[in-house]
């Protein structure tokens, strides 16, 4: 799958070594996020924590459809885990000929887990996508910084 393409003002801010053309963004989405009433109390502070952990203007009101997605995978799997972890549950049961089965509680667990991973990724929920997540509005450092100002007069007065 790779990952996620940078926005063309993460590009901008990094450089073009290898001068490609950079796209012009035409549509910009606006808006904030709010969860959807049908989601579960678990799924709504699910998007409160995401929309908490990144940075403002990560996300527009029509990612809100893809947070809901997200974060009911993430109810749902929570749901799995807590019923697997109660002490009666027997991980094999017999089928309906007698024959060994997987619970099917685990099942469902693997394939909430397998939903998150593949739109958490989307969301710039995992180490790599977050890694290249870089805002518009942050500036990179410059080397001339304190050289001149309130940093620079403290730096002087030392020697």
């Amino acid at each position: 799958m790779g990952r996620p393409r940078k926005s063309p003002e993460a590009r901008r801010l990094e450089g073009n070594p290898g001068k490609r053309p950079i796209p012009e963004t035409s549509i910009v989405a606006g808006g904030s996020v709010v969860a959807p009433d049908h989601l579960s109390d678990d799924a709504k502070a699910c998007i409160e924590i995401i929309k908490r952990s990144l940075p403002p203007k990560t996300y527009a009101a029509c990612d809100a459809f893809l947070l809901a997605a997200y974060a009911s995978a993430w109810a749902e799997h929570k749901r799995c885990v807590e019923e697997v972890n109660k002490p009666e549950f027997k991980h094999v049961e017999a089928g309906s000929q007698g024959q060994p089965v997987l619970n099917p509680w685990l099942k469902h667990m693997n394939e909430q887990a397998r939903l998150l991973l593949s739109i958490g990724a989307r969301l710039f929920l995992d180490p790599v996508a977050r890694a290249a997540l870089k805002l518009a509005d942050e500036k990179p450092a410059s080397k001339f910084d304190g050289l001149i100002g309130q940093s620079s007069s403290s730096d002087l007065s030392r020697h």
